[in-house]
């Protein structure tokens, strides 16, 4: 279970009622603490409900001992803190006793269900996972760089972003296997803010939240953006604004967003445009009638089966019906995928039966076409032949797929990480600033190239309608084995170049170790 730490410490310093923003009333119902039964519930109470829906009941409420009787009106067990530097080390001990994620929240921060999720649910194996928001998104947040997904710099009072071009409002999760890491972070920040002129002035106090971030992105450490601009996370710092933000969260089309973010990003042309555009109104569908992906998967192997019966008859008709089945077949491929994203019900099952039914769905209707084309008076070595050729081919190329996977990587081979900087640094200038602009036609035409099976089962579709079973194997054979090629060729580069830097990395250490002998 995921250890969650909230850092209560925001002051509403305007105003007769100034106080603690996390205890600002947000509409929406009656209080958790025993309040009357019109009296809305507090920041703070809405965060804690929240929580415990996702089963994350006991979080550990970080505040200051000013602020503490005012917090405990409102029925919670708090953590009395008296500084920045003080949050840290709580911050630190909660990482280090943890066998789970932490995930870190302000406690005046407004949140919707579905970022929630995203961090406690869909987090995963990412090493670090925290929340953006637009640009000058107000009160409580600092601003952040990203590039390819991922946050790549990050300000707070002491730390200056170059380019920035999003904001962060102090929401994060650190990965189990990170939470010693958090920890050291967490330590050597609370130093740097007890030992007087290690880090540079600062016009306004530190939130622990923003200077992790820090931390943890200079760390080299990956920090993955789960923010969406059309999912507001604001902070408050007044009634009105507690107000204005819970209106906001809660007008949000979360079903809208999840089902926009359940389409696979780096699908190839044919599932990006001429699938997609439509999809989530059939995913929809399927989740408010309650089909399962692994349902679904069985209905395509079903439709995909038709197909091969269409295409076995040899006629015209019968491959322009193959045709639109085949079509159809691959549409629900893709549906039962964003299914499973959208409504989150994942299973073993799913994730071993959805690739060994493309298999099954694409070699039966190789088997169907050359039964067509035989029963066509094509002959059965002018349809057979290359049809088993093109199943060999595909076996080939998914038997390398899986090797290449599931190979130990060299230590050349390894992505690099980004780079590292100091934390009294005050500007960014040593981080990653590669941007993730690229042209998107060759983009397409590179994940074309390779034959995905969208692209495959396009191909067989539109090659069997407007030709025969011969035209579809030799053109399946063609592309397929040059897609193969072209594969194999651009693996045996990478593994050279990646011995090639293996081999200068050991001369380099070579080197270094000669001359400290010397």
């Amino acid at each position: 279970m995921t250890m969650v730490v909230i850092m209560a410490t925001g002051w509403d310093g305007g105003g007769p009622d100034a106080g603690p923003t996390a205890v600002l009333p947000c509409g929406g119902g009656p209080s958790r603490a025993g309040g009357a039964a019109d009296e809305p519930p507090t920041l703070l109470t809405r965060l804690c409900e929240q929580l415990a829906r996702l089963n994350v009941p006991d979080p550990v409420i970080v505040t200051r001992p000013e602020m503490a009787p005012a917090l405990h009106k409102d029925g919670h067990f708090l953590v009395e803190s008296p500084d920045p530097a003080a949050d840290l080390r709580e911050i630190a001990r909660v990482a280090r006793r943890a066998d789970a994620p932490v995930l870190v929240l302000p406690g005046d921060v407004v949140i919707g269900r579905e970022l929630l999720r995203r961090l406690l649910v869909d987090g995963g194996g990412t090493p670090v996972t925290a929340v953006t928001v637009p640009l000058g998104g107000g009160y409580g947040t600092v601003p952040v760089r990203r590039s390819g997904g991922r946050i790549v710099a990050a300000g707070s009072p002491y730390h200056r972003v170059t380019a920035p071009d999003a904001a962060s409002p102090g929401v994060l999760r650190v990965a189990a296997d990170r939470t010693d890491a958090l920890a050291r972070i967490a330590e050597e920040l609370a130093g740097l803010l007890d030992a007087p002129g290690l880090l540079p002035a600062a016009q306004v106090a530190p939130d622990a939240a923003h200077l992790l971030l820090v931390g943890l992105v200079r760390s080299g450490l990956p920090v993955l953006d789960c923010g969406d601009p059309r999912l507001p996370c604001p902070r408050a710092d007044s009634a009105d604004a507690a107000v204005a933000a819970c209106a906001a969260v809660e007008g949000a089309d979360e079903e809208g967003v999840r089902l926009a973010a359940a389409v696979k990003p780096d699908d190839g042309p044919v599932a990006a445009f001429t699938v997609a555009p439509y999809s989530p109104h059939l995913v929809r569908w399927a989740a408010r009638r309650g089909l399962t992906p692994t349902t679904v998967t069985w209905i395509s192997l079903g439709v995909a089966a038709l197909a091969a019966v269409w295409f076995s008859a040899g006629t015209r008709a019968g491959l322009v019906a193959g045709a639109v089945l085949l079509y159809a077949a691959f549409v629900l491929d893709c549906v039962d995928g964003q299914l499973a994203r959208f409504t989150r019900r994942r299973s073993a099952l799913g994730a071993w039966l959805d690739p060994l039914s493309d298999r099954i769905k694409e070699f039966g209707v190789y088997a169907g076409l050359a039964v067509g084309a035989t029963i066509a008076g094509h002959g059965s070595g002018a349809a057979w032949g290359p049809a088993v050729g093109a199943l060999a081919l595909q076996t080939v190329r998914h038997t390398l797929d899986f090797s290449y996977a599931s190979r130990p990587r060299r230590p050349g081979e390894r992505p690099p990480a980004q780079r590292t900087t100091s934390l009294t640094a005050p500007d960014d200038a040593s981080l990653d600033r590669r941007t993730a602009a690229s042209r998107r036609l060759p983009r397409w035409v590179g994940k074309a190239a390779v034959l995905p099976i969208g692209e495959r089962f396009a191909l067989i579709a539109l090659t069997a309608a407007l030709f025969d079973a011969r035209v579809t194997f030799a053109a399946l054979l063609a592309w397929g084995g040059a897609a193969v090629l072209g594969k194999v060729a651009t693996r045996a580069f990478a593994g050279r170049t990646g011995k090639a830097a293996t081999r200068a990395k050991a001369c380099g250490a070579g080197t270094a170790r000669k001359a400290v002998a010397r």
